[in-house]
């Protein structure tokens, strides 16, 4: 299977990504809020999405054996899995799915049912490391969910983001047409970011300033997505150092 057609991957030729139509959903109907049976569905197809073992191989350099990990919005572990694989880990999963969390629980890992965008939730331990992949842009209150983890981790908080300023999404916008941040449903992303406006809204929210990591674009020339993530990014890592 090419690089570009593994599950969970976009799957789109970089004159598809300037150039074509938006993927339109599969029903005309309202957008699925059925979170368990998401991820009941998950389950049933048994799909590792690419880009999860991706980020987490980006990763897997800053943590230590044996240290705490806490993935939010964790579905069912797959992130943890490869960590506990590759640094044998403690990891604790959290999701607002419990039907994940079985899945997560099933696999030895410790797991937190709670929403963090509530004003009224907070976490009760510290962590080394708190990973927040695929969620910031799939939220309503980001700042809340920021704000719950700030003091939370003693060595990194590690968020993963689209990059609106990709170069692919910048043309987009040139020729007349919306940047594809998604993968099936326009529905899917309700907050936008480049990397810029990230570090200085997290820098507004009182956060250090974070090592951007430039995780994948279509041009790979020169390492181009990491040495140049502004533009070249089209997956963005923010890694933050505990204030």
């Amino acid at each position: 299977m090419s690089e570009s057609k593994r599950p969970g991957e976009k799957g789109r030729s970089v004159l598809q990504e300037v150039f074509g139509t938006m993927p339109f959903p599969a029903s005309k109907g309202s957008f699925d809020l059925d979170y368990n049976g998401y991820w009941r569905d998950r389950i049933t197809t048994n799909v590792v999405l690419e880009p999860t073992i991706r980020r987490a191989r980006f990763i897997e350099r800053f943590l230590d054996v044996g240290d705490s990990v806490l993935d939010i919005g964790c579905g069912t572990g797959e992130t943890l899995d490869y960590l506990r694989e590759a640094r044998s880990i403690e990891g604790t999963g959290l999701d607002i799915s419990m039907t994940a969390l079985e899945q997560v629980s099933a696999k030895g890992f410790h797991t937190i049912y709670l929403n963090l965008t509530e004003p009224t939730s907070s976490l009760e331990y510290q962590y080394d490391h708190i990973i927040v992949f695929g969620v910031a842009e799939h939220v309503h209150n980001t700042e809340t969910l920021m704000l719950n983890l700030r003091s939370r981790f003693r060595k990194g908080l590690y968020v993963a983001i689209p990059n609106l300023g990709y170069i692919a999404h910048r043309l987009r916008m040139l020729f007349g047409r919306f940047p594809l941040t998604y993968i099936t449903d326009v529905r899917e992303h309700i907050r936008y970011w480049t990397v810029r406006d990230f570090l200085d809204w997290t820098d507004w929210l009182g956060f250090e300033k974070p090592e951007v990591i430039g995780v994948r674009g279509k041009v790979n020339l020169f390492n181009a997505p990491n040495r140049w993530p502004s533009l070249w990014a089209s997956d963005v890592i923010f890694r933050f150092p505990p204030a």
